[in-house]
Formats: C-alpha cells, structure tokens, sequence
C-alpha cells in the first residue's frame, strides 16, 4: 500500500492534530514550553502532491486546531504561511533534487531531513510568537519562546518520527 495516498495523508494529519490538541498542549516543559509537533504535517506532507491541496490541508489543519485550542488564528496564519514557503525550504535543505517526480523526504541523509524539520519548526515558531505579541520591545521574550519551544518540539517530533517510521531491512 502506497502510504501518499490521500487517505492516509488525511490520516496522519488527523493524528496529529489529536496528539497536539490532547496530549501536547497539555505538556508544559519549565512552565514555559509547549511543543508543537503539528509542524510534522510539513515533513509528511506528500512532496510531488499539488501545492494547492498543501494550502488547503495547512489551512484547514490550522483551523482545527485553533477551534480546539482556542487560539484566534494564529496556528492557521502560520500553518498556510509555512505551507507557502516550504518549497524555498525545501530547496534551500534538498537542493533541486526535491522537484523531481522520484523524491521522497525519507530517502534522504538524516541531516538533510533534520535539517529541514528544525528550520521549518524554528521559522513556524518565530512567525507564530511574534504573532502571539505583536510588540517588538518583547523581541527577546519572542526569542526565548521560539529557542526552547523549537528545541522541544524538534526533539519531540523527532521521537514522534522515529516511533512510526517505518524500517525495512
């Protein structure tokens, strides 16, 4: 079974918005951060699908969570932004190998595939406290929450990633 059938997408995008909303939210790691291990979706996230179908999944995946989390769109802003610029991510981490037909996240060097899960998780998170302030004297409060919230949610979602990774030897 391919596992980039729309279903199974659907699937994973769906755990992970449960994992986040019921499990995550709730952790509080030095009564400051919560990680954010929905950023995953942008690792998971098919890459030879339609972009418009990937706007549409972040903004979608988004809204549910700021329905669940009751956060005022800011996990939609930053979801649909990060959706829109994941190709310069891309290609900035995977060079122009990841336009070709062939190409599979996965496949990659582990450095290449952490390198493109922390620059997504630490850009989302930078967009998203800044949001969250919207005041630039708070310019280093912003910083300390994106520094240690990126670090848990990278280390979380790597756990996450290894846990349901699938190995065949």
């Amino acid at each position: 079974m391919n596992k980039d059938y729309p279903i199974f997408v659907s699937l994973r995008i769906f755990a992970l918005v449960l994992a986040q909303v019921f499990i995550c939210s709730k952790l509080h790691f030095f009564g400051f951060v919560s990680p954010m291990i929905y950023v995953i979706f942008l690792y998971l996230y098919p890459t030879h699908r339609d972009r418009h179908l990937l706007l549409t999944a972040g903004f979608v995946t988004g809204l549910i969570l700021d329905i669940f989390l009751d956060s005022l769109a800011l996990h939609t802003i930053c979801l649909t932004i990060m959706c829109y610029i994941r190709p310069r991510i891309m290609r900035f981490t995977f060079g122009l190998n990841f336009e070709q037909k062939t190409f599979r996240i996965h496949k990659t060097p582990a450095q290449h595939r952490f390198t493109f899960l922390y620059l997504s998780i630490l850009i989302h998170h930078f967009i998203y406290f800044s949001l969250e302030a919207l005041d630039p004297s708070m310019f280093v409060w912003i910083l300390k929450k994106v520094l240690w919230t990126s670090v848990a949610s990278f280390v979380l979602s790597v756990l996450v990633l290894a846990l349901f990774s699938s190995k065949k030897s």
